[in-house]
């Protein structure tokens, strides 16, 4: 694993981030953390996330709006560059969380592009049958307003059954209040069996 890595990739999103949150709120920071972390291939979610047992790169990701209560996600959605734009568009639909090829469907109609998330070094991991360390993202905000957001978003343990459903798009691995705001990463079986983040 590499700490050193993940120390100074954490440092540049926070320092990129911290301005956003100040310039256009809650909402708005989160994402922008998400984002970078999906772009960032030392992490699982987006670009380098773990692929599945059948060899295909499935991502799940949430967003929580605390002060309405409202909650959006997509799971186990393919080829998107950043999975948590997709389920900050769900926030604004009648129904909010999507899964599978219903939810890139939605994706391509809101002129999401193609995009392959694979990297090398996720293929060497699957051809070795490794799950390996989490890395899933995550971020949390309260802005000038008392306004608080939860974001995550996750590639999955690597090399489990394919559809498996984690935890980070249920309120068991993303969940916002007026109050709080939690984005959880570990085992995912784990924490939906104590809704933790709820």
């Amino acid at each position: 694993m590499d700490v050193e890595g993940y120390r100074r990739s954490l440092s540049e999103v926070m320092d990129a981030a911290w301005p956003v949150l100040h310039a256009d709120g809650a909402r708005a920071a989160v994402l922008d953390a998400v984002r970078r972390l999906e772009d960032d291939p030392l992490f699982n979610a987006g670009l380098g996330s773990k692929l599945q047992r059948d060899g295909a790169v499935r991502m799940s990701a949430a967003i929580m709006d605390g002060r309405r209560r409202r909650f959006s996600g997509v799971v186990n959605i393919e080829r998107v560059q950043h999975p948590i734009d997709v389920a900050l568009m769900l926030q604004y639909e009648e129904h909010r969380v999507l899964a599978g090829r219903h939810a890139l469907a939605f994706a391509r109609r809101n002129d999401v592009p193609d995009f392959d998330p694979e990297t090398e070094h996720r293929r060497r991991e699957h051809e070795a049958c490794r799950v390996g360390d989490t890395g899933t993202v995550g971020a949390v905000a309260v802005d000038a307003e008392g306004v608080i957001w939860a974001a995550t978003s996750t590639g999955g343990t690597g090399y489990e059954l394919p559809g498996r459903v984690s935890d980070s798009a249920t309120v068991a691995g993303t969940f916002a209040t007026s109050a709080a705001a939690v984005s959880c990463t570990g085992v995912g079986e784990d924490i939906v069996d104590h809704a933790f983040a709820a």
